[in-house]
């Protein structure tokens, strides 16, 4: 179907464990594959399978997709692809502190840290109240950062299959 597409592409690590003052704490880290390390990956596409199409456009640059949905998102249709960290070095590639910040056009990854209670998603330290200033779409309002952190940490598996479900449940 003939669209405008959002895509998020993301790759999630196993948390890192910390102990302090604070309690345990597990910070996760999120990379995201940005234009300009600051926003999401808007395509127009007219063929039938939108998630297939962007994983072959990723595996021929040398990121690779575990897993893949689509979302229809407040009248958006937003395209979740998560990436394999074990088959794809994202460290080879781009990284938003290596762009020109007048740069928007380059795909680079930028990393979130993303503080937890130990053993929970529950958040942490306030990160996601700086969380809901930073939108993933270029003039566009619908993706905020806590809510796409979130639903990808809330998932119950670990290739984000039940994310579309908590971004629905968080924003409405």
């Amino acid at each position: 179907m003939k669209g405008l597409y959002t895509f998020l592409v993301y790759a999630k690590g196993p948390p890192r464990q910390f102990s302090g003052i604070l309690g345990d704490i597990d910070l996760h880290a999120i990379h995201f594959l940005l234009m300009g390390g600051n926003y999401s990956i808007e395509e127009t596409y007219s063929g039938s399978n939108p998630v297939e199409w962007y994983t072959d456009i990723l595996e021929q640059q040398g990121i690779f997709v575990v897993q893949g949905k689509q979302q229809k998102f407040k009248g958006e249709t937003i395209i979740w692809l998560e990436v394999d960290l074990e088959r794809t070095p994202i460290e080879e590639f781009t990284a938003w502190s290596e762009l020109d910040p007048s740069d928007m056009e380059t795909l680079a990854w930028r990393t979130f840290y993303y503080p937890c209670h130990k053993g929970t998603t529950k958040e942490c330290l306030g990160f996601a109240i700086s969380a809901r200033e930073i939108c993933l779409q270029k003039n566009k309002q619908t993706l905020r950062l806590n809510t796409v952190l979130d639903a990808i940490l809330s998932s119950n598996s670990s290739t984000g299959e039940d994310a579309v479900n908590t971004v629905n449940t968080v924003n409405q």
